[in-house]
């Protein structure tokens, strides 16, 4: 699954009165690639689009210019029925659990969703296994699937987010550890 971002680019507009206008520029000619098994880092300073860039690669944000080519297809041009198929193959584990976690799901239901949506799991007894499987992989107890997210603790929520993406085996993780 080569992943390539060509020339990527973000711009924000901003607007100073009814005729000024001062574009912030987020990304600016970001290029980069990545082969399966591959890590990338992404440092810099707060401010400097590394967050912008998780966002635009996983279409959470739509890129100004560039690509973003993913097993040959750019994924900025796709449109939204036919990048469905690909989501399952990319995805994104926010920093903050508090927020991207739904907090009227219980933990089952957090993890059984996106293997329903996919259809991962020949049934709910396949998927109750994997779910299991899941908890047990990141360190939590199978008492937790009743439980709701403000029932643990924030790293506990953390895994539980790390456990939903695992729950769809992606070829591309992107994780978000800014604001």
């Amino acid at each position: 699954f080569p992943s390539h971002d060509k020339g990527l680019r973000k711009v924000f507009p901003r607007r100073l009165g009814l005729w000024r206008r001062d574009d912030v520029i987020a990304l600016d000619d970001v290029s980069f690639s990545l082969v399966r098994g591959q890590t990338l880092g992404v440092v810099g300073e707060s401010g400097s689009g590394k967050t912008t860039a998780g966002l635009c690669i996983v279409r959470l944000l739509e890129a100004s210019a560039g690509q973003i080519l993913f097993d040959g297809k750019d994924l900025r041009t796709m449109t939204d029925e036919a990048l469905m198929p690909l989501k399952r193959r990319l995805q994104i584990v926010f920093q903050n659990p508090y927020a991207s976690l739904n907090p009227r799901f219980t933990v089952g239901q957090i993890l059984c969703e996106p293997m329903f949506l996919h259809g991962i799991g020949s049934s709910s007894a396949a998927r109750e296994a994997k779910l299991k499987d899941l908890l047990d992989k990141v360190g939590l107890p199978s008492g937790s699937v009743n439980r709701y997210p403000h029932e643990f603790s924030g790293g506990q929520r953390q895994r539980i987010a790390i456990a939903r993406c695992l729950a769809l085996s992606p070829d591309l993780t992107v994780i978000v550890t800014g604001k």
